[in-house]
């Protein structure tokens, strides 16, 4: 399985995780997609935590049934901006484009993502010359998968919520240990969340993998508008 990872952005940059022969999981924190790490020829499948297909008018059916998947945890999943609203050079600006194009005007959390949903972006254009297959994927979709289609109401933020998604996951991976990765990398360079959500991505492209993942909009959207979990 080593040929598969998760990746969720962090305060450093982003964090990787994949499977080692083992069954252990590996942790790795890279600057930017375009680290020497995902440039090894031994990867085939990647899984990430960022929009990737994004739309003219910014309006993605994914998002709409993600939502309606997540019920009371609605509030996790966020409006990617539209294409040109992604090339202007402040949040004003960019508010004004979209708004234009969409009706909707550019939320703070959006904004300050512009810069990973842009380096993204770019990872795929070069990634055509490689071809590595690479997917959109949401945590909290795929903790509601780990967990039996039940979402999880409780925060990943919060004490209750962090112990129910660390449940979940050594169901699948018994030998993970919160701690350990802890003691490897300080909170200023990934948190706890982070952390999490890098394993339930990686989980999700495994599923791909393994052609039992679920995935939102069932009808295809241009663009490869799709979340899978």
């Amino acid at each position: 399985m080593s040929n598969v990872i998760g990746i969720d952005g962090c305060r450093a940059g982003w964090i990787v995780t994949k499977i080692l022969d083992n069954q252990a999981l590996s942790f790795q924190i890279i600057h930017d997609l375009n680290d020497e790490y995902l440039k090894n020829n031994t990867l085939s499948h990647i899984g990430i935590d960022i929009p990737l297909g994004l739309s003219p008018n910014g309006k993605r059916i994914a998002e709409v049934e993600a939502r309606f998947l997540l019920k009371k945890r609605a509030c996790t999943i966020f409006s990617p901006p539209t294409i040109n609203a992604l090339k202007a050079n402040n949040y004003i600006e960019a508010c004004e484009i979209n708004f234009k194009e969409c009706g909707k005007r550019i939320s703070k959390q959006s904004w300050n993502l512009f810069p990973k949903i842009i380096e993204a972006q770019k990872f795929l254009e070069n990634n055509l010359v490689k071809k590595l297959k690479v997917f959109e994927i949401h945590p909290e979709l795929s903790f509601m998968a780990m967990n039996n289609m039940q979402v999880i109401e409780e925060s990943k933020k919060s004490d209750l919520g962090k112990k129910i998604r660390i449940k979940l996951i050594q169901k699948f991976f018994p030998n993970f240990s919160l701690k350990l990765v802890r003691n490897e990398y300080k909170k200023n360079v990934v948190l706890d969340d982070d952390i999490l959500d890098s394993i339930s991505v990686l989980w999700s492209t495994q599923r791909i993998v393994d052609n039992i993942a679920q995935f939102v909009p069932k009808e295809s959207e241009k663009n490869n508008m799709r979340i899978y979990f």
